[in-house]
């Protein structure tokens, strides 16, 4: 009896705990948390060493950030080069879900803005 009364008092911990982490949080969570470790305007070498801090998989992209066609809204790039950075993936029920994030910078390598991308693969 007193396991089960354990488990339950445990069990919405660790669903909050599981719930906080990065990857986990709703886009606009995830972009709100970048922008303030990495306001628009910084440089692009800033991004870059915080990006390597976090220990993400990290690619630099001579191109900017393709936003997809959405509806009537036709597809177009923000941003002269971007960094793109993997910040890991989550299991949900029954499908995976992996999380990009992607970082646009203009003529003068400032941010522009932050994009987050969250790609679901049912299995």
């Amino acid at each position: 009896m007193k396991f089960y009364a354990f488990l339950l008092l445990m069990l919405p911990l660790g669903l909050a705990l599981t719930s906080c982490t990065l990857p986990r949080r709703p886009d606009w969570s995830i972009r709100a948390h970048l922008l303030r470790e990495t306001p628009k305007g910084s440089t692009y070498s800033t991004v870059l060493n915080y990006v390597k801090k976090q220990g993400w998989s990290v690619a630099e992209q001579s191109g900017g950030y393709e936003i997809p066609k959405f509806g009537q809204v036709p597809a177009r790039v923000v941003g002269k080069r971007t960094i793109k950075a993997y910040l890991g993936g989550y299991r949900g029920l029954p499908w995976h879900v992996d999380v990009d994030c992607f970082w646009a910078f203009d003529d003068h390598d400032k941010l522009i803005d932050v994009f987050v991308d969250k790609e679901a693969d049912a299995l």
